[in-house]
């Protein structure tokens, strides 16, 4: 006699019985409600009331582990769901007035640009700088500190009152903060109208004045 092969079966046995099942699941809820009804007494059924309840029991638990397996793949899920909602957010900007982040402002040669911008936190003193195409500076505009978002007008002149070229020009913010340091001041912002949103995958880009854009380089919805 194999004393091995017995050894191995007892210890199974025993792990089986030391192991019991902890948790049961919708389906043993189901029989032990079936086994439930088919050894009830016939003289004194099950109420109605008592049979109701166990099945709204059932039913949630159903719902419960349904909800537990959803949540398993909540990665999928809410890359789905973000997906959706940006393709939706994006179709309803069509038409809108939006502002994004720019580097470039232009002057016509007849017409005073208007520029936008927005400041970050802790700005002591911040100016607007224009630069031309040589990188000389032609222009500082002095902001607000007060002012989180705010409007200049640059009426295409230097510093020293002469008036420059038409074309584009970089724009940038220059700032510091309260102990005089050197810091990000924040962005120079364009307002465009969005005349189209195209996918690629499962990005949606938008299209304004014949320039794309992605969601994240929104940074306002100014009017319909």
């Amino acid at each position: 006699m194999n004393i091995s092969s017995l050894t191995n079966q007892d210890s199974q046995a025993s792990r089986q019985l030391v192991s019991p099942k902890t948790q049961l699941g919708k389906d043993d809820f189901l029989q032990l409600l079936t086994k439930q009804l088919q050894y009830q007494d016939p003289l004194n059924p099950m109420d109605n009331t008592q049979f109701i309840s166990q099945m709204a029991q059932f039913s949630s638990l159903e719902q419960l582990q349904n909800m537990n397996q959803s949540l398993g793949n909540k990665d999928t899920s809410t890359d789905q769901l973000q997906a959706a909602f940006l393709k939706s957010q994006a179709a309803s900007l069509v038409g809108k007035q939006v502002e994004v982040a720019t580097t470039e402002a232009v002057y016509d040669g007849v017409h005073t640009t208007s520029l936008s911008y927005q400041l970050n936190p802790g700005v002591n003193q911040a100016h607007l700088q224009v630069f031309d195409a040589n990188n000389q500076l032609v222009r500082d505009l002095e902001l607000s500190p007060r002012q989180t978002y705010g409007k200049v007008k640059w009426n295409g002149k230097t510093d020293e009152g002469v008036t420059v070229p038409p074309g584009a020009y970089r724009v940038v913010i220059a700032a510091e903060d309260a102990n005089g340091q050197a810091m990000l001041g924040g962005e120079v912002l364009e307002g465009l109208k969005v005349e189209a949103v195209r996918y690629q995958g499962q990005e949606p880009r938008l299209w304004a004045s014949d320039r794309e854009f992605s969601m994240d380089d929104l940074r306002a919805i100014t009017e319909e």
